[in-house]
């Protein structure tokens, strides 16, 4: 059983959200007003309108997205409401669904103000300005039902009256008319967020609508709205787990406040809209599906991680595993006489612990090496060899890979002497020729620059591995002609696989591939995720089958037929119905989708689906945000079925569904070497590999 909870509000990924409603419209005219104008009088309607539109105007450049119910002189529908009262289908009605709509899914982070001018049946002297809000807790009336979302968001809707209201009586110069709670609107009892209605002066006194009428008032109103709207996302919630506890002005005051709570706690700041302090230290992280839920307790954290498989228990504060179902304590702390033994899932924790006491060693358990020790006399038995492949480029990568591969060029008893040449400009080609490298003869992947004459320091690899033959790859678009002719003026012979496109090219590839194993299905237009599976399809005898995100195409469909395949990405890359088409075709025993949030977490599907095929004493890391570098590291795991790990050198760090992999990894390998494909992977990622894999 897997138990997937989130233990606080989707927050940190939601952006502030102002839906500005302009009241009336179309049919429903609102108030008129004292003056009346030929051909049309100057109705509410128009005057909201107008004051919304400048609203929005008023929020650009302050990072809140602003929506309008309307933006024209229309209504919702023809009639309020229907002869039973009822609002269903009405204009009320349709006009709160598209409001709401705006919402959904980021109601916390979304307000609601709806803008009026005011009208007295009885005097023409009454004016100023009021600020209403629902209270349905105190004013609740059962002829006026409320959405039941919006009790919810009962005091943040007061903290919205409150900050608004002033700033439109200063600016403005209107009598205060107070902030009310205890009338039945229905916008406001129906909103499903924090929610206003802003009464902006009275259109039956003179002098006021006089002043509503001008483009100054207006813009005036507009400003002093925006300004208590940008205030009202300027604070800082503090969160036990979902529900909110209390809302502050300094971010100081509620972590003072957040310090002194139990559970899980978080503080949000709502201006930012991150996440800036938490007490939940105890992470539970699955293998596959990352982070499930936080906790505040140690106690906690493993009672819920026991509920469900494959998980373990992260410390935050350090990146130690403290807990986990699926792993083994590997590292065994120990004294010079061996008289007590502790035993640790990370070795950094073993050493930190160790390196506090004297005459101390960690000890691998299985093998009984010595990774560390301040043992006088007793030297460290475990270590692991690093090596360098990089160039200047993609392009020099590619050639110093080459000669990685054959360092004293091609053997003589060698059956295929063979190279194969892809662009080194864009991934498609490259992607799909990592197939092609077992075929001849686990064939080096170089690169082209330009689609001119051959490179000298291309040209020179070639010559220095013996090549007899060049596959190249794509048409003459992409590596041209006088690339081929330059080849061929070696005495070395070429032979092109391309097509009209990519996808041509991948079946022209395809059409090389004899008895494979299995087939990789990856986006043609999207190859990020699809980036490790060209190590492993090149080792294995998978073929990588490139398909249309909606869409396989009919010689590809034939080509996949009986056999196992392995869908690279979410339905955002290769969507349901080709998983579907697929499926229906080879029967679900033979379809798997391996996936993630990201090309990482997709990455380690794929690493933890074939773990068993990547047995070696190798590993080989990359960039995640190069593709040549994965893809020309292609043939090197032939030989030595080495997992390619990709990194995210732009943050710096391992994926953490990544480095579970590794730790099972070192239970199960004895790596001895961790080498690094281009230039990009940095020296204290690496060190966390080498780390989790010693």
């Amino acid at each position: 059983m897997l138990v997937i909870l989130f233990g606080f509000p989707m927050l940190g990924s939601a952006e502030k959200i102002v839906v500005v409603d302009p009241g009336h419209g179309g049919a429903f005219t609102g108030t008129c007003g004292y003056t009346r104008e030929p051909g049309k009088d100057l109705c509410e309607r128009d005057v909201n309108l107008s004051v919304g539109l400048k609203l929005k105007e008023a929020l650009k450049g302050t990072g809140i997205k602003v929506y309008l119910t309307r933006e024209s002189d229309i209504h919702f529908a023809p009639f309020l409401k229907n002869a039973n009262g009822s609002l269903t289908g009405g204009d009320y009605d349709l006009r709160m669904k598209k409001a709401n709509g705006f919402a959904n899914g980021n109601n916390d982070n979304s307000i609601f103000v709806s803008v009026h001018h005011n009208a007295s049946p009885t005097s023409t002297y009454v004016k100023g300005y009021e600020t209403y809000y629902y209270d349905g807790v105190k004013h609740a009336k059962p002829e006026y039902p409320h959405d039941p979302l919006q009790i919810k968001y009962l005091q943040d809707s007061k903290r919205l009256a409150e900050i608004t209201h002033p700033n439109v009586v200063k600016d403005l110069g209107l009598i205060d008319r107070r902030i009310r709670s205890d009338q039945s609107f229905v916008v406001i009892r129906n909103a499903q967020m924090p929610s206003i209605l802003v009464e902006l002066g009275y259109m039956t006194n003179p002098q006021e609508e006089a002043r509503i009428k001008t483009t100054d008032y207006q813009i005036k109103a507009a400003q002093a709205l925006a300004k208590g709207i940008v205030n009202y996302f300027k604070v800082f919630e503090v969160y036990r787990d979902s529900t909110k506890l209390a809302t502050f002005k300094s971010k100081q005051e509620a972590i003072n406040f957040a310090s002194k709570q139990t559970g899980n706690i978080k503080v949000f700041d709502k201006d930012q809209q991150s996440y800036i302090w938490e007490n939940a230290n105890f992470q539970v992280y699955h293998k596959t599906n990352g982070l499930l839920k936080s906790f505040a307790t140690q106690e906690d954290a493993i009672a819920f991680a026991k509920q469900n498989g494959e998980t373990r228990v992260v410390l935050k504060t350090n990146n130690f595993t403290i807990w986990s179902n699926f792993l083994t304590k590997l590292y065994v702390l120990t004294d010079i006489s061996e008289s007590y033994y502790r035993y640790y899932y990370d070795v950094e924790e073993a050493i930190a612990v160790a390196s506090q006491s004297i005459n101390r060693k960690v000890l691998k358990k299985g093998t009984n090496d010595v990774i560390w020790t301040n043992i006088s006399g007793l030297e460290v038995t475990r270590k692991i060899d690093s090596e360098k492949v990089y160039g200047i480029d993609r392009w020099e990568t590619a050639i110093n890979v080459s000669k990685e591969l054959y360092p004293n060029g091609f053997s003589a008893e060698k059956a295929q002497k063979t190279v194969i040449l892809a662009t080194g400009l864009n991934p498609w080609d490259a992607l799909s020729a990592a197939s092609l490298s077992p075929v001849y003869d686990n064939a080096p992947l170089l690169l082209a620059r330009t689609i001119e004459n051959l490179l000298p320091e291309l040209k020179n690899e070639l010559v220095r591995l013996g090549a007899e033959k060049v596959i190249i790859v794509g048409g003459t678009g992409i590596v041209g002609k006088s690339t081929e002719d330059d080849i061929n003026a070696l005495g070395i012979s070429t032979e092109r696989l391309s097509g009209i496109n990519r996808y041509e090219t991948n079946l022209q590839i395809l059409s090389k591939l004899k008895n494979v194993s299995g087939v990789f299905l990856a986006s043609g237009e999207s190859y990020a995720d699809a980036l490790a599976a060209a190590p492993i399809a090149a080792a294995n005898n998978w073929a990588i089958v490139l398909t249309l995100p909606n869409m396989i195409f009919p010689d590809a469909f034939t080509f996949i037929k009986n056999k196992e395949v392995a869908i690279i990405g979410g339905t955002g890359v290769v969507n349901q119905q080709v998983e579907n088409k697929v499926t229906t075709q080879n029967g679900q025993n033979l379809v798997h989708r391996l996936g993630g949030l990201d090309r990482y977490e997709t990455t380690a599907s794929m690493l933890w689906y074939f773990k068993d095929l990547i047995k070696s004493n190798k590993v080989y890391v990359t960039t995640g945000t190069n593709f040549p570098d994965a893809m020309v590291a292609a043939p090197l795991s032939i030989s030595t079925k080495a997992p390619l790990i990709l990194v995210n050198d732009v943050v710096n760090n391992v994926n953490k569904n990544i480095e579970a992999f590794l730790m099972k990894y070192a239970e199960e390998n004895i790596i001895t070497n961790v080498d690094m494909i281009g230039g990009r992977v940095s020296e204290s990622v690496h060190g966390t590999i080498v780390k989790k894999l010693n």
